[in-house]
């Protein structure tokens, strides 16, 4: 008997939207919904190595993220406890180390002295350019079956998706 082959990517999706057609779901929003979550989830795994392989955790990398979003302005970590979905305390020991790493920087805010602002420090800042630039690669690479005009409208389509989450 011949090895069996691998299910491919392919086959797997087409494989979860026929279950989910057979338990009564409609083939079109499954088609899409699977392959949307199928595509995150893949990405989510390269994500997930390539931050091991830069040596920042998750928890790490949602402080760096909020911060370059930021775009120099600095944040409590409060906020950036909130942001990450972590309690205070937990992002009270997740800062002292990326201080130590040189990541972020901590300093009293001036019209709270009671208050402590965190600043994304250069090496925090090229470790987040770096992942992106990283990472931009591969997602050019998953992409580069559309052609631009493909891609553009994938991605409008998405946004317009997306504005269905948004609260009413």
């Amino acid at each position: 008997m011949p090895p069996r082959r691998a299910a491919s990517e392919t086959d797997k999706y087409k494989q979860i939207v026929e279950s989910y057609v057979a338990a009564g779901g409609d083939e079109r929003v499954q088609q899409v919904v699977t392959a949307v979550h199928r595509v995150s989830r893949r990405l989510n795994q390269w994500y997930d190595r390539q931050l091991a392989d830069l040596d920042v955790s998750t928890g790490e990398w949602a402080v760096l993220d909020e911060l370059a979003r930021a775009g120099g302005e600095a944040l409590t970590p409060s906020r950036l406890a909130e942001a990450a979905g972590v309690a205070p305390s937990s992002m009270t020991h997740r800062l002292d180390g990326m201080v130590q790493r040189g990541m972020v920087t901590r300093e009293a805010d001036p019209d709270n002295r009671t208050r402590v602002l965190v600043r994304l420090a250069d090496p925090g800042w090229q470790l987040f350019a770096t992942s992106i630039q990283q990472a931009n690669i591969v997602e050019s690479e998953v992409l580069s079956g559309l052609t631009e005009t493909q891609q553009r409208t994938l991605a409008q389509l998405l946004e317009r998706v997306l504005s269905n989450l948004d609260p009413l």
